[in-house]
């Protein structure tokens, strides 16, 4: 799958540097600084224009998303894979989509030195995002219970235009359609935006030591003062992280979101409640079914069907108490998903375990799940050749699939 390439300058130096979509954490190789990228909510590309002095420029957005979605149905779950975009402008003429041109051109971020106009966009995301919905569930079987996305990456892109007597397309430097007429000031942000993307030092804010991380990660660690960082807003906030160490050489780390939560209109407080919700054959002691329930996700990206029977396992399993807080050896995978996208995930994974099946449509209507608190696990994997096998609960996953699904 093709993700955006996107050409900008070292912060500290003003080398070029070109980054993948995935790209978080980036290293000069002329300057050597390492910065680690943030923004206030999502990211902003600029298409490249071709004649940019030529007249001024007006910047239309689209909205595009990309990752899966999830649906519950009475039978199961089922996903979608998604990268899609869509104008956000109601403009006569403007094309619906940009199709693929974006992954096919090299991106900029957009920042405060562009010159020209900025359309503000006149749908939401939230509103466009239903319409990708609908257009993904057309083939699925009815009714769908539950939807949720996982692994999304939204950002807004900006096309570039110009207006003579119609709309010019400032990238291949022709005309529209004949339909598409020169839009008036209606909408139309004259002052330079302020989307800017931050070059934060990949230093911990906390003891100065460098943070180590692989270019895709969300979640950098402090080996200095043992302290793991993930990025809220334009600033870098201080992670619980805890480890089940295992001694080996051959032992690979995964990360994982723990995650508590309220459910409302199901007891599923305790272990004991999950037992009981789930109908697992099993007797349990006092002391055990007395333990807090808390949800289990991967911290990474994973394939939709592989994501949710890991999801489920780890949640029926609920090996907490064997963690001990700390980071994990050298050896682990970056954590590449968004604890956001995992809480999207909670009410579909439920959909997998309650019990009975058939009155799963019912329950889903009325339970509600509000996340509270999370941390983040790492659990210890042999390698066994083609799989990553966990010690504990021999759960396995496949080392191509873990691979392929890092640009999802």
């Amino acid at each position: 799958m093709t993700t955006f390439q996107i050409d900008c300058q070292c912060p500290q130096c003003g080398a070029p540097a070109n980054l993948e979509e995935t790209d978080r954490l980036v290293a000069c190789p002329f300057c050597r600084v390492r910065s680690f990228l943030l923004t206030r909510d999502y990211f902003r590309y600029v298409l490249p224009a071709k004649n940019p002095a030529a007249d001024e420029l007006v910047y239309f957005p689209y909205w595009r998303f990309r990752g899966t979605l999830l649906f519950s149905l009475p039978a199961g779950n089922d996903h979608k894979f998604l990268d899609v975009n869509q104008c956000a402008a109601d403009v006569p003429g403007m094309p619906k989509t940009l199709g693929l041109r974006a992954q096919a051109m090299k991106l900029r971020f957009v920042s405060p030195d562009l010159t020209g106009r900025f359309v503000t966009p006149q749908h939401s995301f939230s509103e466009t995002f239903r319409a990708f919905q609908q257009r993904a569930s057309r083939t699925l079987p009815k009714p769908i219970l539950y939807s949720a996305h996982l692994g999304e990456s939204m950002a807004l892109l900006f096309a570039p235009v110009y207006a003579r007597d119609r709309l010019y397309d400032a990238v291949l430097d022709q005309p529209l359609a004949e339909s598409a007429v020169a839009p008036g000031d209606n909408g139309i942000k004259d002052a330079r935006p302020d989307w800017r993307v931050r070059f934060v030092p990949a230093l911990c804010p906390d003891c100065g030591w460098d943070l180590e991380g692989q270019r895709s990660a969300l979640v950098l660690h402090c080996r200095g003062c043992a302290a793991s960082w993930y990025p809220s807003g334009e600033t870098l906030t201080r992670l619980e992280s805890h480890c089940l160490p295992e001694a080996g050489t051959d032992v690979h780390y995964l990360p994982f979101w723990l995650i508590t939560a309220d459910i409302s209109d199901i007891a599923l407080r305790t272990y004991g409640d999950l037992v009981k919700a789930a109908n697992l054959p099993k007797v349990v002691d006092s002391a055990l079914a007395g333990r807090e329930f808390r949800f289990w996700t991967p911290a990474f990206k994973l394939r939709a069907q592989a994501f949710l029977r890991m999801a489920e396992s780890l949640t029926l399993t609920q090996i907490q108490e064997r963690l001990t807080p700390g980071l994990p050896p050298e050896r682990h995978h970056p954590v590449t998903l968004p604890v956001e996208e995992a809480c999207e995930s909670l009410k579909v994974v439920m959909a997998g375990f309650l019990k009975p099946r058939r009155r799963v449509a019912e329950m889903l209507t009325r339970i509600g799940v509000h996340p509270t608190h999370f941390r983040l696990a790492y659990l210890p994997f042999r390698d066994d050749g083609h799989d990553f096998i966990q010690v504990q609960t021999q759960l396995a996953v496949n080392k191509n699939l873990l691979s392929l699904s890092e640009q999802l």
